[in-house]
């Protein structure tokens, strides 16, 4: 364990002192950290989710289209909090019984294989 530990503070140091050595020490590092940013992320995206079906249900409306973005910015206190942490705006999406909250991924493309989405039932 004391091997492990010593190991990634060098790691660290190394990638602090050295800017040339960032990109390399990331990729070592892609395979652990991309999962638990995800999590991460998945906890968030629930919230968010919960809060569109909560303002569904005081309002009857879903901020859809233009006013999506607005509603986010009201909610938030900041862009940490409705983005994903590769720096997307999370979007949202319906179906009659679910709200979808989605995550473009690392890549900040839509529709490819690293997107997830996260769905919170609807009120009745």
């Amino acid at each position: 364990m004391t091997r492990l530990i010593l190991l990634v503070l060098l790691g660290v140091v190394t990638w602090l002192y050295f800017p040339e050595t960032r990109a390399i020490v990331m990729d070592v590092a892609e395979p652990i950290v991309t999962p638990v940013v995800r999590w991460s992320a998945e906890e968030d995206m629930e919230q968010v989710a919960r809060n569109i079906v909560e303002h569904e249900r005081l309002t009857g409306t879903v901020p859809t289209g233009a006013e999506w973005l607005g509603w986010l910015e009201y909610r938030y206190a900041g862009p940490d909090l409705y983005t994903d942490p590769w720096g997307s705006l999370y979007q949202m999406e319906l179906s009659r019984d679910s709200v979808w909250v989605v995550s473009f991924g690392p890549d900040r493309v839509r529709a490819t294989d690293d997107d997830f989405r996260v769905a919170t039932r609807r009120g009745s």
